[in-house]
C-alpha cells in the first residue's frame, strides 16, 4: 500500500492552486504582503498572529491553512503522529538582511528581538505546529532545489515505519519577493480509495 498525496497546495505570485484547480488569482499584481492579505481574506482565515510573521512563515502558514481548512479528518489523527518536512533553498536570508540592518548603525543600533525570532527556517514549521496543536517530527531542510527524491523517500520512511501517520510536506522559499510554496498532505490510504496520487518523485515533479 503506497502513500499518496491527499490535498495539495501551490502559492506562487500569480495565483493559488488547489488539487490542480485555480482558487485565486493575483490578477491585480498585488505586491507580496498585499496578496497576501487578499488570499487571506479569501479564505476568510482568522488568525491575527499571522501578521506578525515574517514573509517566508506567511507563505508557508497560508498555503498550510488552505490545505488543512475545512478538512476534519485531520482532527482524527494523534497530533503526536502527526508531522510537518519542509524545504527551502535560501533558508531565512530575506529576515537575516532585515535583521542585520537593525544591527549595522553603531549610532543607531536598536536589534529587534521581533525580526530575529523569525532567522530560522524552523520557525515557519513552528508556526503552522502551534496553530494547529502538532506534535509529531519535524524539520527543514536545506537544497539547491526541490529535492523530490529526498523528501518522497524521507516522507515515505517516516510514514512506512510507523514513526507518523500523516504529513504535512513541500517546499517553501522567499527571497528578494521571489516566492514560492508548494504543500502535500500525505497520509496511507486504503487500497479501495479513488483518485490517489501516489506520493512519488516523478508526481511531485509533476505539480511542482
Amino acid at each position: 500500500m503506497e502513500n499518496s498525496i491527499t490535498k495539495y497546495c501551490l502559492i506562487d505570485s500569480t495565483k493559488v492552486i488547489v488539487d490542480g484547480k485555480t482558487e485565486f488569482e493575483n490578477s491585480a499584481n498585488e505586491s507580496f504582503g498585499d496578496y497576501m492579505k487578499s488570499i487571506y481574506k479569501h479564505y476568510d482565515l482568522k488568525y491575527p498572529k499571522y501578521f506578525k510573521m515574517d514573509n517566508l512563515c506567511k507563505i508557508a502558514f497560508m498555503a498550510s491553512e488552505i490545505i488543512l481548512k475545512d478538512n476534519e479528518h485531520i482532527k482524527t489523527f494523534d497530533p503526536n503522529r502527526i508531522g510537518v518536512i519542509l524545504q527551502n533553498s535560501h533558508s531565512t536570508i530575506d529576515t537575516d538582511l532585515n535583521y542585520i540592518n537593525t544591527i549595522q548603525d553603531k549610532s543607531n543600533y536598536y536589534p529587534s528581538p521581533a525580526i530575529f525570532v523569525y532567522t530560522l527556517p524552523n520557525v515557519m514549521i513552528g508556526e503552522i505546529c502551534i496553530k494547529n496543536k502538532f506534535q509529531g517530527e519535524n524539520t527543514c531542510f536545506i537544497a539547491k532545489e526541490f529535492d523530490t527524491d529526498f523528501i518522497s523517500e524521507y516522507v515515505n520512511n517516516l510514514i512506512d515505519s510507523g514513526k507518523v501517520d500523516i504529513c504535512l510536506t513541500g517546499w517553501v522559499d522567499y527571497v528578494e519577493n521571489n516566492y514560492i510554496a508548494t504543500l502535500f498532505l500525505v497520509e496511507k490510504i486504503k487500497e479501495n480509495q479513488k483518485d490517489n496520487i501516489s506520493f512519488r518523485p516523478e508526481n511531485l515533479n509533476r505539480i511542482k
